[in-house]
């Protein structure tokens, strides 16, 4: 019986004293990311003509439109006016041209700002029915224009 005390003993002394092994596993794995670029466009103002019937000089703005774009970093992108550029006022019967201060860019994840220039020919006559005073365009059906960014 003390054989079997010791014996037992003996076995649970090696267990205590018996090295523990840890073991690990690695592995690999992938993080697919799946970006849809896209630009934003933004109006910070609109362009502004001041005319005077039959004026003697063509007139350019008196306030330039402006706007800002942001895409996606290193995306390409185009712009571009409806209509290239050549209008005539529905409401006040005024010719005018826009121009953009850029045809595209390239995004860089930020703000990116631009113009809308303009010029009204001279010698216009006009449409407006206040003798002596001015008209507006402000119900015009076709004062609004569009800028179409292509990316």
């Amino acid at each position: 019986m003390k054989k079997v005390i010791v014996v037992s003993v003996l076995s649970l002394i090696s267990l205590l004293v018996a090295p523990v092994h840890a073991a690990t596993a690695t592995g690999n794995f992938d993080v697919n990311i799946n970006l849809t670029s896209a630009c934003l466009y933004a109006k910070t103002s609109d362009v502004q003509f001041d005319y005077v019937s039959f004026q003697a000089t063509a007139q350019s703005q008196t306030t330039a439109g402006g706007f800002t774009v942001r895409c996606t970093n290193t995306l390409p992108y185009t712009m571009a006016l409806d209509g290239a550029g050549s209008y005539t006022d529905a409401a006040l019967n005024l010719a005018y041209t826009l121009s953009l201060s850029a045809a595209g860019a390239t995004g860089n994840g930020t703000l990116q700002t631009f113009s809308v220039s303009g010029s009204m020919g001279l010698g216009q006559s006009g449409n407006c029915l206040t003798p002596g005073g001015s008209c507006t365009n402000i119900g015009s059906m076709n004062k609004t224009r569009t800028l179409t960014i292509t990316y």
